[in-house]
């Protein structure tokens, strides 16, 4: 079941700034790529449940864990670099109305 919700406006972000949001239960790292594209990552690193949202983000659109530098794709979720080997969950994530929106559906 899709459960669309605002997070954040746009205008409140900043391109390549990692911002932890809750979405019922689930911290959720969002961050703004372009005017046009943001991207949505469960915001706990796999390796040792660091939040992702105090990392920082790569040319490559990669989120880098600040605790062991354990990398994820922010589009896929998938681990790119150890210590961490388990991707993170992404959701659907779009822009609309001036607002960041993220599903973490179910």
């Amino acid at each position: 079941m899709m459960a669309w919700e605002a997070v954040a406006d746009v205008d409140q972000m900043e391109e390549g700034e990692p911002v932890r949001v809750e979405l019922g239960d689930t911290p959720v790292c969002v961050v703004l790529l372009s005017d046009t594209e943001a991207c949505a990552v469960h915001d706990t690193c796999t390796h040792q449940g660091q939040s992702l949202a105090e990392g920082h983000v790569t040319p490559e659109d990669e989120i880098v864990c600040p605790a062991h530098a354990s990398t994820f794709d922010l589009h896929t979720g998938e681990a790119r670099g150890i210590p961490a080997v388990a991707p993170v969950a992404s959701f659907p994530c779009r822009i609309d109305d001036g607002a960041v929106w993220v599903d973490v559906g179910d």
